[in-house]
């Protein structure tokens, strides 16, 4: 489905009439990727942060790691679409 100016809508990027899109799919791959990444990368490691001092699984370093980067992601992305809607 487009929209007025003839281009697609993001929610319209998802699905496509054939199947599933380019960006699902390549977002599949990269997930399937971290899975394995992360159960390959068990081992103890010591961490210092702020107050924290001790000994983590390396697995759950990544996994904390990815989360504050998916969040971040979503927060960036939050604000353009915000700002855009103000602008126009």
């Amino acid at each position: 489905m487009a929209d007025e100016t003839g281009g697609e809508r993001p929610e319209d990027l998802e699905f496509r009439e054939g199947g599933l899109s380019l960006g699902l799919i390549v977002t599949g791959i990269v997930a399937v990727a971290a899975v394995i990444f992360i159960l390959q990368n068990s081992d103890d490691t010591h961490m210092e942060f702020l107050l924290f001092d001790g000994t983590v699984p390396l697995s759950l370093v990544i996994v904390i790691s990815m989360a504050l980067g998916a969040v971040l992601g979503w927060f960036v992305g939050f604000m353009r679409r915000r700002k855009k809607r103000q602008d126009d």
